[in-house]
């Protein structure tokens, strides 16, 4: 009996007592599947606790939009996914194995039971003989195997024959012109900010307009201009005294280009230690000494200070600090003041405070003077001034000289960092540094001064936001597309880390999709990426090519032309039996009776035969993904797709941090020793000559990962759990850990001969796919699928719903059939 959910088929069984089965019957459905799993063969629903966070549970109704424009209203209170039929919103129903779902946890989707997806034609054929092909062991009983054979046989021949008489597709069909699922998925909202400011929402091409960055001059058209000097200074004159002035002022009467000393300390210690006295005392004691005629601090020389209109003057100092690096770059020397003390070594807590701090990292790489760097420490007074070389000052005052030396060759020429290197290390570097936010963006616009393109800072952009529009303004080499395929050892871990659990560097990787936007909540807006769905509610027929000798050929003619004998052998008794004859039978009737023997003798065959047609090797097969939450060993999982166990499906070999693989012993020796008649003391010879390898099941090879199984059998709705993701294209097992079971497969990149595969769950309440893992799948898969349209895709889901504290209650769909029609028939059409 079947039923459907939302907009996919669930399969239903009735209650418990109408599933009692005896042993003959037992494995028609799953001879693999344990009691407690048949018998939760039901689809359930998690009752969440609507009362924190009832915003996004259960009061408030939500809109959605399907690539058809088809409208949707509803209250997010369970996880959807989109059919791969038409694209409609769906309730997420996932198959589970019998652990999972009979431990009772709650989650935010539907789970039901795991059930055949193979033609009920082959299912029959390997019931009636898998008591002779080993899969018997995994049934108990106390028949002995060729009673329960022969049990099973008959009634096997029986409906086999009446199958194949039917006029009905048995096997599977064509479907999706040979490729996987698509995911018919759709973004139709605006970007925040757009690479082509024409797609920008209209009226909004310039964010200036809305009040939310430093500068309000539509003019710049969003980027912040380099300043080739500083446009103020604090100038000496012939009396020795302070003159703030504009610089444009003194060279358009002196007609030079002024000399002038930066100074160099932090907001930490100004706010507690000096004053701008004392540090009008240090410009100038530091200009005389080098003999220039200014000096220049950004307590005094950031905007006009004879402005009266505050408000000005507080735009125009916004703006100015993103010029700083240029100043720098263009100052004759650099001293720095710090509170002190520092001894010989250059030791001391306010010195590395100084070099700790972001703002300062910058100041020190971009200053390209010859002279030694000035140190002035306020505990010692202006004639203890010390001279450090910049060379050994870097080595002094920064801990992290991994990553600040490559930094500091290349700005001394001694070593040259593409542009995605420059990137990665400088970010590796300053989110290592603390920071005073002043906007949550900050780190990342202390990033800009290193770079060329400098978009205008916005007080409202997140860290990523404020970095991702950076990078996007910039040649990054593609930073941002290749920074989407990392998976990070922990999924909790900042977006800036840029770890991979699999060691790989950004350049590594080659992205064959393009970012073209950002989006809110730290999201982007990806094109052209391929992708497909994956399938959690069932397996369904799998369509295959085989390999076709002449048994095959032959045993596909008898079963094909079983039902044409036997309409031949029923005519020809139906005009026997109304005729009259002698005491010698017309031959006729001999031909009946020929016939009739020689039908008997093709349906006792049937079994054999159709599992002779249909256990040869796969040439081809159709592409699709199921999902299965839970694990489920690789036999249990071929027989329940393809209906036999033939060693079609391999567990993958490196997709997921849980693969495993090594050297395919177990293959070898079979192929050694049943093919070749080989002696034992060759194999391992031949093992090491060969050297082929394959993939072992993760959970009886590696007892932590069999723990970590068992642990996500019991785990909470936002705990990471198992998974199990089957490809019937490229014929592989993978299982992998996630917080949600992702809907879509997404190829990103390639990197080490194989693609960055992202599965991402979907928020349909925003129309955002999150990233829940990252798989590394065979090339092979990317032109089976389906170019996408533009997706918004964040990288880490903010989940505001919090783990259920209560025990967990469900909702059971059972009953008898014509309950569960209704049931199935008013999702439908919800």
């Amino acid at each position: 009996m079947t039923d459907f959910q939302g907009d996919g088929w669930i399969p239903l069984r009735s209650d418990p007592q109408e599933r009692a089965i005896s042993e003959v019957v037992q494995g028609v459905i799953n001879p693999y599947q344990d009691s407690s799993s048949m018998e939760a063969n039901t689809v359930r629903e998690a009752q969440h606790d609507h009362g924190a966070h009832h915003h996004r549970r259960g009061l408030v109704d939500y809109f959605h939009r399907d690539r058809l424009r088809r409208p949707y209203k509803g209250k997010n209170e369970n996880d959807k996914s989109l059919t791969p039929y038409n694209g409609r919103l769906c309730d997420l129903v996932v198959q589970c194995s019998g652990e999972v779902l009979d431990s009772g946890t709650s989650a935010h989707w539907f789970r039901t039971g795991v059930r055949h997806g193979s033609p009920w034609m082959i299912r029959l054929s390997y019931w009636a003989m898998s008591p002779t092909r080993g899969s018997y062991d995994k049934v108990e009983t106390a028949i002995p195997r060729g009673v329960l054979t022969l049990l099973r046989w008959i009634p096997a021949c029986l409906a086999l024959t009446v199958i194949t008489s039917l006029p009905v597709q048995v096997a599977a069909t064509p479907s999706n012109y040979g490729r996987y699922d698509a995911f018919r998925y759709k973004d139709w909202r605006y970007p925040l900010d757009a690479r082509n400011k024409a797609e920008n929402k209209p009226g909004t091409l310039d964010r200036h307009e809305e009040g939310l960055s430093y500068t309000q001059e539509p003019s710049s058209l969003g980027k912040i201009e380099r300043v080739v000097g500083p446009t103020y200074l604090c100038f000496l004159g012939a009396d020795h005294k302070v003159k703030w002035d504009r610089v444009s002022n003194r060279t358009e009467a002196s007609g030079e280009v002024t000399s002038y000393v930066f100074l160099s300390f932090t907001a930490t210690h100004y706010s507690k230690n000096f004053t701008n006295d004392y540090l009008r005392d240090v410009g100038k004691h530091a200009a005389e000494r080098l003999r220039v005629s200014a000096y220049w601090v950004s307590s005094s020389c950031l905007c006009d200070l004879k402005e009266k209109d505050s408000e000005k003057k507080r735009l125009e100092k916004e703006k100015a600090i993103w010029t700083i690096p240029d100043i720098v770059r263009r100052a004759s020397a650099v001293a720095i003041v710090v509170p002190g003390p520092v001894d010989d070594q250059l030791s001391g807590d306010s010195l590395f405070e100084w070099g700790n701090r972001v703002w300062t990292m910058p100041e020190l790489l971009l200053y390209t003077g010859n002279h030694p760097i000035l140190i002035y420490e306020q505990i010692k007074g202006l004639d203890k001034v010390r001279e450090v070389p910049r060379r050994e000052l870097w080595d002094k005052v920064w801990s992290d000289v991994g990553y600040s030396g490559q930094l500091i060759d290349h700005y001394e020429n001694s070593l040259t960092l593409s542009s995605l290197e420059l990137v990665t290390v400088a970010l590796q570097c300053f989110y290592r540094r603390e920071l005073k936010d002043y906007a949550p963006g900050d780190m990342s616009y202390a990033l800009m001064g290193l770079l060329r393109q400098r978009p205008n800072a916005v007080t409202t952009d997140t860290d990523f936001q404020a970095f991702a529009r950076l990078s996007l303004a910039n040649d990054s080499n593609m930073l941002l597309e290749r920074l989407v395929c990392l998976l990070p050892n922990n999924l909790d871990d900042k977006w800036w880390s840029l770890d991979d659990v699999w060691n790989v560097m950004l350049w590594d990787i080659y992205p064959t999709v393009q970012i073209c936007g950002i989006g809110e909540n730290d999201t982007v807006i990806l094109d052209g990426a391929h992708g497909a769905a994956i399938r959690w509610d069932k397996f369904i027929p799998v369509l295959t090519l085989n390999e076709e000798t002449l048994r095959h050929r032959l045993s596909r003619w008898i079963v094909r032309s079983g039902p044409s004998i036997f309409v031949a052998m029923l005519i020809s008794v139906i005009i026997g039996s109304t005729q009259e004859h002698g005491s010698k039978p017309p031959a006729y009737l001999y031909f009946s009776a020929v016939m009739l023997g020689f039908f008997g003798i093709l349906v006792s065959c049937f079994p054999y035969l159709i599992h002779l047609i249909y256990r040869a090797k796969i040439d081809e097969s159709q592409p699709l993904f199921f999902g299965i939450e839970g694990y489920l060993d690789i036999q249990t999982l071929e027989l329940l797709i393809f209906g036999s166990c033939e060693g079609r499906l391999q567990w993958s070999t490196a997709s997921s941090p849980l693969s495993r693989h090594g050297l395919d012993r177990e293959g070898m020796k079979e192929d050694f020793f049943k093919n070749h008649g080989g002696q034992p003391d060759e194999m391992e010879h031949l093992m090491t000559r060969e050297n082929m390898y394959t993939g072992f099941d993760p959970v009886i090879n590696d007892s932590k990962i069999a723990n970590l199984v068992e642990d996500a059998k019991t785990s909470s709705p936002l705990d990471k759990k198992i998974f199990t993701l089957v490809d019937t294209h490229t014929m592989s097992v993978t299982l992998f850990e996630a917080v949600r079971p992702p809907v879509a497969v997404i190829i990103c990149g390639a990197e080490g001969g194989m693609q960055r595969a992202l599965l991402c769950s979907m928020d349909w309440t925003n129309g955002t796919l999150y990233r829940e893992t990252v798989l590394r799948m065979e090339t092979r898969v990317w032109d089976r699928m389906d170019t996408m349209p533009r997706i918004r895709l964040g990288l880490k889901r903010n989940d505001d719903r919090e783990a259920i504290a209560t025990p967990t209650e469900f909702k059971t769909i059972k009953g008898a059939w014509w309950k569960r029609f209704a049931y199935g028939l008013a999702a439908r059409i919800r």
